[in-house]
C-alpha cells in the first residue's frame, strides 16, 4: 500500500486543515443525518474532497451499498441503474451512496437526468449522492458548458480550503507521516519548501517522501 492510501483519512477528525467542512458535515450529521442528502465538493486537487466523499459513504452505507465513479462513467444507462436501485430500501445501514468524481465532467444531458432523479421520493429517502470537483463557480460548469445553477440548488456545497492557505498546517502533517515512517530527518521549514515545490499538492508531497527525499 503506497503511504498516500495509507494515511488516507478514515474519520471525519483525520481530514487534515478542513475545519470549515468537517464542522458543517458534522452540524448536519447532528441534525437530521447525512442520508438523502446530495453534496457538492469543491476544492484544490488533493484537498480532501475524496476522502470526505468515502468518509460519509462508510458512514452511512454498508461497502456493497457504495458506488464511486468517474463523471465520465455517468452515461444515462448507468443513472438509471441507480435510480433503480434506489427503489429499495438497502440492507444494513439502509442507504446507498453514490459517489461521482470529476463531476464538472458530466454532460448536459445527464446534468438533466440528475435534477429529475434527485427529486424522485424514493431516491431522496433511500440515497446519498456526492459529487466532487476541482471547478470552482456555477455557470458553465459542466462539460458541454450547461448552467449549473438549478441542479446546485438541489445541493449542500462544501467548499475546501486551498492547501496553500494551510502550509504550515500541511507541513506538519507530512513530517508526521514521515516520522512514522521513519523518513524524517529535517525540520519542519524543509516540509513547507517542499509542501511549495510540489504545487501545495499533499499526495505528491507524500510521494516525495516516500521516496526518499526527506532523509539527511
Amino acid at each position: 500500500m503506497s503511504l498516500t492510501e495509507k494515511y488516507r483519512p478514515q474519520t471525519l477528525d483525520e481530514i487534515v486543515a478542513q475545519p470549515n467542512v468537517v464542522k458543517k458535515v458534522k452540524l448536519l450529521h447532528e441534525r437530521g443525518g447525512l442520508a438523502g442528502r446530495v453534496f457538492w465538493c469543491v476544492g484544490a486537487s488533493s484537498a480532501g474532497k475524496t476522502s470526505l466523499a468515502r468518509i460519509v459513504a462508510d458512514m452511512i452505507a454498508d461497502p456493497i451499498c457504495q458506488f464511486e465513479l468517474d463523471a465520465q462513467e455517468y452515461g444515462l444507462d448507468a443513472v438509471r441503474q441507480f435510480e433503480t436501485n434506489c427503489q429499495y430500501k438497502p440492507f444494513g445501514k439502509g442507504c446507498l451512496c453514490f459517489v461521482c468524481n470529476e463531476a464538472h465532467r458530466l454532460s448536459d444531458r445527464v446534468v438533466s437526468r440528475l435534477q429529475t432523479v434527485l427529486e424522485e421520493p424514493c431516491v431522496c429517502k433511500n440515497s446519498t449522492w456526492i459529487f466532487t470537483t476541482t471547478n470552482q463557480g456555477q455557470e458553465s460548469l459542466f462539460a458541454d458548458k450547461f448552467d449549473a445553477c438549478p441542479f446546485l440548488s438541489r445541493a449542500t456545497i462544501l467548499e475546501f480550503k486551498d492547501p496553500r492557505r494551510s502550509v504550515l498546517e500541511w507541513a506538519l502533517h507530512l513530517q508526521k507521516i514521515a516520522q512514522a515512517e521513519q523518513l524524517d530527518g529535517k525540520p519542519i521549514e524543509s516540509y513547507m519548501r517542499l509542501f511549495e515545490k510540489c504545487g501545495f499538492n499533499p499526495r505528491a508531497a507524500i510521494n516525495r517522501i516516500e521516496s526518499g527525499e526527506m532523509l539527511t
